[in-house]
């Protein structure tokens, strides 16, 4: 069965505002309730390439999230999945996105002795089994390394959603949370611990009109 009669199976069988909700990108971060997706399914994964248009009807979701793949795409193939997300949410739907911080990888830069700095240093080291790796080793691999095509700053990314229709918009560290159906869906720092995540990333989360 398809991913698009999926859904509208669901959508016809449910009184009042339906409330389903997208994982774009789950990896192993399955969330119950939702509609995980990913470039790569398995068994409890449903397969979905973003960068094409999406199998579900306008107006389907209660809320889109992905965490950590808006990077692993060309700018343009992020902007046309935008367009897919706005697209796809119902009125007053919400949209979270949890990307890398090109300000808090700045700050790595302008100040390596801080506490965080530091912390983020040494994760680092340790993801690359390597104990001299620098404050310009930790750079390079956020831009060139995990596949990652383009790192983004609040502001640009900010844009992009407004420009796609998005209002609303909320910036918080990653691991944080504004709207209540997104509470404790951010599974990347369960895996390089909240701290690290908390500086290392940052979430935007924005409403459908």
């Amino acid at each position: 069965m398809s991913l698009k009669l999926q859904v509208d199976q669901q959508l016809a069988r449910r009184a009042g505002p339906p409330e389903l909700k997208l994982q774009l990108g789950c990896g192993t971060n399955l969330l119950p309730d939702w509609l995980n997706t990913d470039a790569m399914p398995s068994p409890l994964v449903d397969y979905l390439d973003c960068t094409r248009r999406f199998p579900f009807s306008d107006n389907a979701f209660a809320a889109v999230f992905c965490e950590h793949m808006i990077e692993h795409m060309e700018k343009a193939q992020a902007w046309f999945m935008v367009q897919e997300i706005f697209r796809v949410l119902r009125p007053q739907g919400r949209f979270r996105v949890v990307t890398p911080s090109l300000e808090n990888l700045a700050r790595l830069v302008l100040e390596p002795e801080s506490a965080a700095a530091q912390n983020y240093l040494g994760f680092c080291r340790r993801f690359l089994n390597d104990p001299q790796a620098q404050v310009w080793d930790a750079i390079n691999l956020a831009f060139y390394g995990h596949g990652h095509r383009h790192i983004y700053g609040a502001d640009e990314l900010g844009a992009m959603l407004r420009q796609a229709g998005f209002v609303d918009l909320r910036t918080m560290p990653a691991g944080t949370y504004g709207e209540p159906i997104f509470n404790g869906v951010d599974g990347h720092g369960k895996v390089v611990g909240e701290d690290v995540n908390a500086f290392e990333a940052f979430a935007i989360e924005a409403g459908k009109p």
